[in-house]
This record gives structure tokens, C-alpha cells and sequence, in this order.
């Protein structure tokens, strides 16, 4: 009997040894796994690590994950408008989670960055499939800059990247990032620069990966008013919206396009949009009557007819009455204090909700239920503004995703 059991232990020993020792075998069993365990494995050995840290693993794990759907979020960072200046707080989804990568790179690379500029801003704008665009604001000699940076908070890697236009004011340069590990060239970083006399007018210009370089590829017109930050990559496109009109940039055909606004609801207030944003291959819009609504719908763009339609009809009044702080009375009245900060999907419908911030707490309502849970506390207090309705959230997903190609 103990000798069988020792050919079993003697068996099992050897099979482990032959897949940790053959790169190929060891590659496809590592494919299978989440970013997160990938990079503490990497230091297990050198061949570990030799396989993981690999360009064409690390593309082939992305491609892997998008192929099967498993490139989900896995948490949010957000601005949280109860501090000053707003600090940059973060949620996890998973529940043996307590928080998300710190952005370090901000730490390591702003005193360099400081040395060369005088930073007048620096914000995260955008994020798309585990990938973060954040863009300081610097002043020179010669005028105003924007530099961009597109940084893996999983791999906590950073490419710096500056304006391909010095002579435009850099108040009218946006940077934009598509991410779609499903096909190359993987990541692109779009610079949109308004021109001409009334800005009616925009350059597309697009950084590749391959190429390390700018390359302008189309100019459009469009409304002067749309504001080109913080775009949201959708259905093959990067999309923006504005209060009357919604752009895309197609990325197969490098074209600028417009898709046709709902209608806006009616009321005195001249900021109708809450919330516009993608979650699970899905695009929302939450617009309002009025700057701090209770009652609202959540729209959905299709995918076949890019008609909008409503799925879901959200009343707060419930949330209202379980959280009485957040009813504020100024002197425009009684105001309803509350971000939106995500529209999350879940895998059945009833499991879908409204994730929130409101008064030192961030809240998930479900809107099929309509019932309502803490999921974190948060810190600072409600100022004098009550300014709630322009939090920014950027989705974080776990990924390998290389930011340079050699």
C-alpha cells in the first residue's frame, strides 16, 4: 500500500515537473488564468516568468479573455467630490478584494514630469479594457501643453506620450483611448484638435502601437459645442456626446460620423445629461428634467438600428427616504444630492444596478428590484455647491495588456 502510494506521489511529482519545465504546456495551462494570480506567478522562476512577462503571451492572454467574454470589470476608480482638491478613491467588485492597484505611476513620474513643466492639472479622462488615459496640463515657454499617458494599473506600466500639434492651444487638444485586445493593432490613442476660427472643426490624429508614431487620419465637422474628453469605446467606435448631438469615430474605416439624439426631456435645466457610459457591451445614457431629478429613465443604444430606447425607469424616492441626507435645502430649494456613477449589468437581468454616490456613502440600486445597498463608505463632506451630478468613474479590468510593443 505505501508503495503504491509513493509511485502516485512519485507520478504526480514528475507530470508537474514536465509542464513547469515545457514553455509551451505551461503557456496554455497560464492562458486560462486572471491577470491577478499571472503576475504573482511570474516570480515563481525564471521560465515562469520568462513565459508570463512575454509579449505574445501577454497579447494572447487579452485575446483569450475578450474571445471569451471574461474581460469584465472587476472594480471602478472614481473622483470623489467630497474632498479637496477630489481625491481618487476606488471600489472592487469581487468580495475577497478590499481595493484596486493604487495608481503609483502618478507618484513616480509627476516629479519628472514637474521638473520639465509647471503642471496645471492632472485628471484621469478615460478608461477602455484594463488600459487608463490620464493627461497633465502643463504650462511652457511657449504656451500651454497636454501631455498623455496611457497606464496598466494591473502591470503598473506607463507610456508618456505628448500632443502631435504644437501650435494649437492645447485647451482644444483631447486625448482618447481605444482598446481592443480582440484585434490589432490592440490599442490606439486618439488626439482630437478642434480648428479653424469657431472650432467647428476637428484633426483625428492616431498614435499605433506598432508604428510609435502620430499619424492624422481624418478631418470632419462638427458641433463647436461637443466636448471631445472622455470618450467611450463602443460597438467598434469611440463615442461622445454632447447636450444635442452624439459623435463617433469608427475605428475600421477611421471615419467621424453623428448618431441621432433622444429627445431631451423637458424642464428648465440646461445640463440634461447625468451619466453616459458602456458596461457589458452595452451603451447607456441618463439624461434628467432637471440638475438634481429623482425620477429619470436609463437609455440604451442598439446595436443594429443605433436607435436609443429606455430600459430602465428609475424613481429614487424610496433611496430618498432610507437616506435623508440626501435631501439639502438651498435657497433654489430642496435638491437631491447624488452621482451616478455607473450603470452596471449584471449576468440576469435582476441582478442589474445603479451604482451611486450620495452623502458619505457609495450605494448600489438595483433597478429591478429597487432596493438599495451600501458597498463603501466615503469620506468628506457635502459643500455649499452640492456639485454631485459631474463625478467621474472609470472602469478598471484586470489585464496583461503590453503598452509597448517590443
Amino acid at each position: 500500500m505505501e508503495e503504491s502510494h509513493m509511485h502516485k506521489r512519485l507520478a504526480i511529482t514528475t507530470a508537474v515537473d514536465v509542464i513547469a519545465g515545457n514553455a509551451d504546456l505551461l503557456s496554455e495551462i497560464l492562458l486560462r488564468l486572471p491577470a491577478r494570480s499571472l503576475i504573482r506567478f511570474s516570480i515563481v522562476c525564471k521560465l515562469w516568468f520568462s513565459v508570463i512577462t512575454s509579449m505574445q503571451f501577454r497579447l494572447s492572454h487579452c485575446r483569450t479573455l475578450a474571445f471569451s467574454n471574461a474581460l469584465s470589470p472587476s472594480g471602478i476608480y472614481f473622483y470623489n467630490c467630497l474632498t479637496k482638491p477630489q481625491k481618487i478613491e476606488s471600489l472592487a467588485f469581487a468580495d475577497n478584494v478590499t481595493s484596486l492597484p493604487p495608481i503609483q505611476f502618478l507618484d513616480q513620474m509627476a516629479p519628472n514630469i514637474r521638473d520639465t513643466y509647471e503642471i496645471t492639472q492632472a485628471k484621469v479622462m478615460q478608461s477602455c479594457n484594463g488600459l487608463l488615459m490620464y493627461v497633465f496640463t502643463a504650462k511652457t515657454d511657449v504656451g500651454i501643453i497636454k501631455i498623455g499617458i496611457v497606464y496598466n494599473p494591473a502591470k503598473k506600466e506607463a507610456r508618456v506620450l505628448q500632443s502631435p500639434y504644437k501650435k494649437y492651444d492645447a485647451k482644444f487638444v483631447y486625448y482618447n483611448l481605444i482598446s481592443d485586445p480582440s484585434k490589432p493593432p490592440y490599442y490606439k490613442v486618439l488626439c482630437v484638435t478642434r480648428l479653424g476660427s469657431w472650432f467647428s472643426d476637428i484633426d483625428v490624429s492616431v498614435y499605433v502601437l506598432e508604428s510609435e508614431s502620430w499619424s492624422s487620419c481624418c478631418r470632419s465637422s462638427v458641433p463647436s459645442f461637443m466636448n471631445f474628453e472622455s470618450g467611450v469605446f463602443w460597438n467598434g467606435a469611440i463615442h461622445w456626446i454632447g447636450e444635442y448631438s452624439s459623435v463617433y469615430f469608427d475605428v475600421n474605416s477611421e471615419k467621424v460620423a453623428m448618431i441621432s439624439m433622444p429627445p431631451r426631456p423637458q424642464g428648465y435645466c440646461s445640463q440634461k445629461i447625468r451619466y453616459f457610459g458602456e458596461w457589458g457591451g452595452h451603451l447607456h445614457l441618463i439624461q434628467v428634467q432637471s440638475l438634481y431629478a429623482k425620477k429619470f429613465n436609463v437609455l440604451e443604444l442598439d446595436k443594429d438600428t443605433w436607435k436609443w430606447s429606455v430600459k430602465y425607469r428609475v424613481h429614487l424616492a424610496r433611496l430618498i427616504s432610507s437616506f435623508p441626507d440626501m435631501v439639502q435645502q438651498t435657497s433654489f430649494g430642496i435638491q437631491y444630492v447624488f452621482s451616478i456613477l455607473s450603470v452596471i449589468r449584471g449576468e440576469k437581468e435582476e441582478d442589474s444596478v445603479l451604482l451611486l454616490t450620495i452623502p458619505g456613502k457609495v450605494v448600489a440600486y438595483n433597478l429591478v428590484r429597487k432596493t438599495a445597498k451600501v458597498v463603501r463608505e466615503l469620506p468628506g463632506e457635502v459643500g455649499d455647491t452640492l456639485r454631485f451630478n459631474h463625478v467621474s468613474a472609470y472602469q478598471y479590468t484586470e489585464s496583461l495588456f503590453p503598452l509597448f510593443s517590443s
